[in-house]
């Protein structure tokens, strides 16, 4: 899905939070957690125009916390930022849409799955009136992708033999402005993100990619060896079992 966890980091020592005398320095003994985010990506986190935070991860988390008896403090931060700063302590857990590997869990930890779909499949997403109809037909052209996400991997992995050009921004809300001026001539998503971009964008569609499809879920994530993670784990397989998760998305997939 979303993210490319590891990505240009360098490795980060793990430093004791701020806080009461229960706290540890994974945060697993603390009545409130800093959790991260990313928002701007529909619809897993977004903000209202309060500015506060809403969507399916945003409910995930909250049940979650409910469940440890725990409070949460959200930081909406960029998202490559996003593992170094849990790595330092400067977060106690995040959750982004991340997509687990093996690479990636050399340098965080992460929770068990608590997100499969189809919806997590690549597509190219591209103006109506645009040539492009096949993966084939993005040659030689030039592709929007967000920084740090693991479609920018597998596009970058496709550069040299698809004689690709990027345009690499933080935000998706931005790709599609560049989209939308013919700056860039696709940009490469998940299918529940190019649904949720094409609600406030007309005039754009999307087919699935083909290449480097090897998705299997979202989860949180951890500074390596957190106690957190089990705790958390607990939580999420709890919701499964007593349905919350499946209401959850069905509120915000079906």
């Amino acid at each position: 899905m979303k993210k490319v966890l590891g990505l240009f980091l360098v490795i980060g020592l793990l430093v004791s939070g701020c806080g009461g005398s229960g706290d540890t320095k994974d945060g697993a003994d603390k009545d409130k957690l800093t959790v991260l985010t990313n928002a701007g990506y529909p619809p897993y986190e977004m903000t209202d125009e309060n500015g506060d935070l809403y969507g399916f991860d945003i409910d995930v988390m909250t049940e979650a916390a409910k469940i440890m008896k725990v409070d949460i403090e959200w930081k909406n931060v960029d998202f490559d930022a996003i593992p170094e700063m849990v790595r330092q302590g400067k977060g106690d857990v995040a959750i982004a849409g991340i997509t687990p590997n093996a690479e990636r869990a050399k340098k965080v930890d992460f929770s068990e799955l608590y997100y499969t779909s189809d919806d997590m499949k690549n597509v190219v997403l591209v103006k109506e009136d645009s040539s492009i109809q096949t993966e084939e037909d993005i040659k030689g052209k030039s592709i929007g992708i967000q920084i740090g996400t693991v479609q920018q991997l597998i596009m970058e992995g496709m550069e040299d033999s698809y004689d690709l050009s990027f345009k690499k921004l933080k935000s998706y809300a931005s790709l599609v402005q560049e989209l939308n001026k013919g700056v860039i001539d696709a940009m490469v998503v998940e299918k529940a993100v190019a649904d949720g971009l094409m609600e406030g964008n007309d005039g754009l569609r999307y087919f699935y990619m083909e290449s480097g499809d090897e998705l299997t879920g979202n989860a949180m994530i951890f500074a390596k060896d957190s106690a957190l993670k089990e705790k958390f784990d607990n939580a999420i397989n709890e919701m499964k079992e007593n349905g919350t998760l499946d209401k959850l998305i069905e509120k915000w997939f079906e």
